[in-house]
């Protein structure tokens, strides 16, 4: 364990720290991906079960007007007969419907009862050329959907951003938490002239689950690098351990030689190991200098 003493140093405690944190991030960023990945199951499970079902009566889904919408029962379908208020149309601005920009056209229907839910008919890209509601009593089948939030738009005259039965003309004694999107057969059964029906929902689940095995994939990579840095540095002090422990090459010097003015040189030449073996090419006046120093130390 003492070959690791080094993960205790101040150095190595700031890199495990930064580590475990950054492992953390990773794992709660899997973790909300696989939350995210369950909801849209639970979304695509209802929509399977709900949107091609026979239709249901409204009351049987909602017992009145200040009833929510289930999650559960999103995208129920239902038939409704009523009458369209057609002055009170709007137009829900920002949509798209097969890549092309447009309008969910909205009017309200008053049921026989009284009580109002606003409908989205269809679709339409050209603002200026919304056909007129049905006239009449109209049979009506609908999905059913959680009414949007829409009290801080601000809204042009005649459109809406989120369909929001509040801020729906003549919508005073209405359905305040759904509104319901026209299936692809209109009244009495026939398609609405110059509208296009809303498409299925998606049931496309998304990326949600690699995003998962990728952040989980990151926090493992993470420890294994801190694993791997870990051992490259002991293997290094062990090494650097190694090479201290062994006998230090020293050069001999000719003390007396200093002292006469000689310069020290190259190990091997003059004053160094084999002083005394044929110096290195230096010049002339040099080799002669050595042949002196030699013969001097031979003489003794």
């Amino acid at each position: 364990m003492s070959r690791y003493s080094f993960l205790f140093t101040a150095r190595w405690l700031k890199y495990i720290a930064m580590a475990i944190i950054v492992v953390i991030a990773c794992v709660f960023l899997a973790l909300w991906q696989k939350d995210r990945r369950d909801q849209r199951e639970q979304e695509i499970a209802t929509i399977t079960a709900n949107y091609s079902a026979d239709p249901v009566a409204l009351d049987s889904v909602l017992t009145n007007p200040d009833a929510t919408l289930a999650t559960t029962e999103e995208w129920t379908q239902v038939e409704m007969r009523g009458t369209f208020a057609d002055g009170d149309t709007v137009l829900a601005r920002n949509r798209t419907v097969n890549d092309t920009p447009g309008f969910y056209v909205v009017t309200p229907l008053e049921l026989a009862d009284g009580t109002k839910i606003a409908v989205v008919r269809g679709f339409t890209s050209e603002k200026d050329e919304v056909p007129a509601a049905p006239s009449g009593e109209q049979t009506v089948v609908a999905h059913l959907r959680p009414a949007q939030d829409g009290s801080e738009d601000d809204n042009p005259q005649g459109m809406i951003r989120a369909i929001d039965p509040a801020r729906i003309p003549g919508m005073d004694d209405a359905y305040s938490h759904v509104y319901a999107e026209a299936s692809s057969v209109g009244s009495e059964g026939a398609i609405e002239d110059r509208l296009t029906p809303l498409p299925m929902p998606e049931l496309d689940p998304g990326n949600h689950l690699s995003y998962m095995l990728q952040w989980f994939a990151f926090g493992i990579m993470i420890i294994i690098a801190v694993w791997i840095s870990a051992r490259r540095e002991r293997k290094a002090a062990a090494e650097a351990a190694a090479r201290g422990g062994q006998e230090n090459e020293f050069v001999v010097i000719d003390k007396a030689a200093l002292d006469a003015g000689a310069k020290i040189s190259q190990p091997g030449s003059r004053y160094g190991r084999n002083r005394f073996a044929s110096p290195g090419v230096h010049g002339q006046a040099e080799a002669d200098e050595d042949a002196l120093f030699e013969e001097r130390f031979r003489s003794r």
